[in-house]
């Protein structure tokens, strides 16, 4: 009855929200709003801009590698959705923009698995609510649909989900309903990103002209490809090619700041992860789809099996794409379950092998003494910047040099640009930044200064800077440098730099105008 899928609906949807705000004291703390990472504030930065001028293309970011600024790969699908929600709330909460921000993910996220319960209850799918409830609770989905990170992936899922039920309807029947939504989902997600969608859709791509041959220029898809090419043409007028030569810093030093980057890290392939995301049926999963496809001889298994294995493959190579993975296990977990003669057995097989998934969300609900004190010490640090950002914003604009991951909610508090950012565009000035931390010499920290417009320099814990800086930069932690002094002896500073603003985690000094 319609009533009680509806009502299934609902309860998976509490799961899910329940889910991506379980950590929720952390975006919402001391009454502001904090994201959870370094680049939701440079997104929110172009939000900001979005709605002052709604119908601008952002193609340069003036408030990371400052003063030369960055041309962005960023464009403008997310920063609108998220501008559309700001604007909606408005009326109700004078911190419309981080509400915004804080819950545009979640919000994403339930629209993934709204699509996915209606292509589930529509082709009549056996164990559907298993293939929701694993949307709902596996920790990588979640990590992509969590509070206060508003993230491109977010969309990005949200857009998978909605080609590869189109797509599944289209190898089956003509639809030009789902013809529109097929050309429509993949422009926007191609716009959004030239790198996981194009990766995907071309993969697509051949299964297609390998399994369908002739079918697959028939109709509708004409229809679909006249729909893609629009959007792809919009997206090209409005926010141009974003592809561009980069900087000589960014192939140097990219190889070694992405190792501080987790979702760039590499996984082996038996990695007890995989089944903290998918529980013990992970492994199973292939081999079921196998049998499903052997017997049923349907194209649309294999497919998904390739699909699989080809998201599996590049999980392996980097953790970013784990998410997908996720989603394309959970679409195929319903056809794997299928395989289990009796049903019981099915259901029974599934929640015993949530264990390792159900251990994940204890160790992330309950932590122990030392994650929760690392948790607190980070509400406390992005709190002080916060207010160490407020103040700035009340002082002269100016180029504020910073250690990288902090650069953009300064820029996003403060409104004042900054020589770091969290994007690899912005590698010149994490070098920079870097290179006048682990000065020595006084004279070549005022070079990087001058060079860069510095009007201020933020001092914080040097353990973490001079950690970070020695690992960029491939070069040992030197004995007196200014990002040690700077923050543990300012009465050493050099004669150009003057304390003006201090608390327990971070000093901030502006460069006197006549000592460069």
């Amino acid at each position: 009855m319609w009533w009680w899928r509806i009502a299934g609906l609902l309860v998976l949807a509490v799961v899910l929200l329940g889910t991506t705000t379980a950590q929720r004291q952390n975006v919402f703390s001391g009454g502001d709003v904090t994201f959870v990472d370094a680049d939701c504030y440079a997104r929110m930065t172009r939000v900001a801009r979005v709605l002052e001028h709604p119908f601008r293309s952002i193609r340069h970011h003036d408030f990371e590698n400052a003063p030369a600024g960055i041309a962005t790969h960023t464009t403008a699908p997310l920063d609108w959705l998220i501008a559309v929600l700001a604007v909606a709330l408005s009326p109700f909460s004078p911190q419309a923009l981080d509400l915004a921000g804080a819950w545009i993910s979640p919000l994403l996220g339930l629209a993934t698995l709204i699509v996915l319960w209606l292509w589930s209850t529509r082709e009549r799918l056996p164990y559907r609510h298993a293939m929701l409830l694993l949307v709902a609770v596996s920790p990588i989905l979640v990590q992509a649909f969590k509070l206060g990170r508003p993230d491109h992936q977010s969309l990005l899922l949200f857009l998978l989900a909605a080609t590869l039920v189109a797509e599944w309807t289209l190898w089956s029947r003509s639809s030009r309903a789902a013809a529109i939504s097929w050309g429509a989902a993949w422009s926007v997600a191609l716009w959004t990103s030239l790198y996981e969608p194009l990766v995907l859709f071309v993969l697509l791509l051949m299964l297609r002209l390998a399994f369908l041959r002739k079918r697959a220029v028939e109709k509708p898809w004409p229809l679909a490809w006249g729909v893609l090419v629009a959007g792809v043409g919009v997206a090209l007028l409005f926010d141009g090619w974003r592809v561009s030569a980069q900087a000589p810093e960014v192939a140097e030093y990219f190889a070694r700041w992405s190792l501080s980057i987790g979702e760039l890290a590499h996984l082996s392939p038996f990695s007890a992860q995989f089944t903290g995301w998918l529980g013990w049926f992970a492994p199973l999963l292939p081999f079921l789809l196998v049998w499903q496809f052997w017997k049923s001889r349907d194209v649309r298994l294999a497919v998904l099996l390739a699909l699989l294995l080809a998201t599996y493959a590049l999980t392996c190579w980097q953790i970013r794409w784990g998410c997908y993975l996720v989603l394309v296990a959970a679409m195929a977990l319903p056809f794997a379950l299928a395989a289990i003669r009796w049903r019981a057995a099915a259901w029974t097989a599934f929640a015993l092998s949530l264990w390792p998934v159900a251990a994940q969300w204890d160790s992330l609900l309950f932590p122990d003494e030392e994650q929760q004190e690392a948790r607190a010490e980070w509400r406390e640090d992005y709190a002080e910047l916060h207010t160490l950002s407020r103040w700035l914003k009340t002082q002269a604009p100016g180029t504020v040099l910073a250690p990288w991951w902090l650069s953009p909610p300064i820029a996003y508090w403060s409104g004042h640009p900054c020589v770091a950012g969290s994007s690899h565009e912005s590698l010149p000035g994490i070098v920079d930044a870097a290179r006048f931390y682990f000065a020595t010499d006084p004279g070549q920290a005022r070079e990087i200064a001058h060079r860069r417009d510095v009007c201020y320099v933020v001092a914080y814990e040097p353990d973490r800077v001079l950690g970070t800086s020695s690992a960029l930069l491939d070069e040992p932690i030197p004995h007196g440098s200014l990002g040690e002094i700077l923050y543990r002896v300012p009465s050493l500073a050099p004669s150009w730099l003057r304390l003006v603003n201090a608390s327990a985690y971070f000093k901030l000094y502006e460069v006197r105008s006549d000592g460069l």
